[in-house]
């Protein structure tokens, strides 16, 4: 399908956000909590954390020879974005927040992110590129992600999904998107409460003052 022009993408966004019974976007994305609060409340577990991969090489891939399967055909992590991967895993140790599943879309950014930042991930179809999609695979594609979103994770811990811009925008009509931030909810009574952001700049901050992990 012709790509989606930047107007069309945010009026697709609230659509597909209208359309999970949420009144508007900035009532369900005004963020409740932030900074120390934040990690506090991630210290307890029992949220989602909606991520997008660390940055990127800034090439063009050949959709000619793209292979999910073969990273030597995708856009991948830079060594900034590794870094920046690691990091936020030494942040989230220090900090104490534990982590449960850590599900990824298919893609090579991604899976690496999740493993240099949380040591292991598994693959996730849902969370991947939602490019090649008609206007109503994505509205079901949105609303299998929101099921993702509002699934609590196993007591004491948080659950990581690690995708795409397209899914933040689609799925939430999560706008603010750079590369490398986590987007928390919490997930209660069969729906997702936007909690709040950190990017990468955030976690470093944050985990400048915490003490050394044991």
């Amino acid at each position: 399908m012709p790509p989606i022009r930047p107007l069309a993408r945010t009026a697709l966004a609230l659509v597909l956000l209208l359309g999970s019974g949420l009144s508007t976007a900035d009532q369900a994305l005004a963020p409740k909590l932030a900074g120390e609060q934040l990690v506090a409340a991630l210290g307890r577990g029992g949220y989602v954390l909606l991520m997008r991969h660390a940055t990127t090489q800034p090439v063009a891939v050949d959709l000619g020879v793209f292979d999910v399967r073969d990273c030597a055909t995708q856009r991948n992590l830079s060594e900034a974005g590794r870094q920046t991967a690691r990091e936020i895993g030494k942040a989230v140790t220090a900090l104490s927040i534990p982590i449960g599943p850590v599900l990824s879309s298919p893609y090579c950014r991604c899976l690496e992110t999740g493993r240099l930042a949380f040591g292991r991930v598994t693959e996730s179809e849902l969370l991947s590129v939602w490019d090649t999609l008609s206007v109503d695979e994505r509205s079901e594609r949105g609303g299998e992600v929101r099921a993702l979103l509002a699934t609590p994770p196993p007591p004491g811990t948080n659950t990581v999904l690690i995708t795409h811009t397209g899914t933040l925008l689609y799925s939430f009509g999560l706008r603010t998107r750079p590369e490398g931030i986590v987007h928390v909810f919490d997930p209660h009574d069969g729906a997702a409460d936007y909690v709040g952001s950190l990017t990468p700049d955030d976690w470093r901050s944050l985990a400048g003052g915490a003490p050394a992990a044991d």
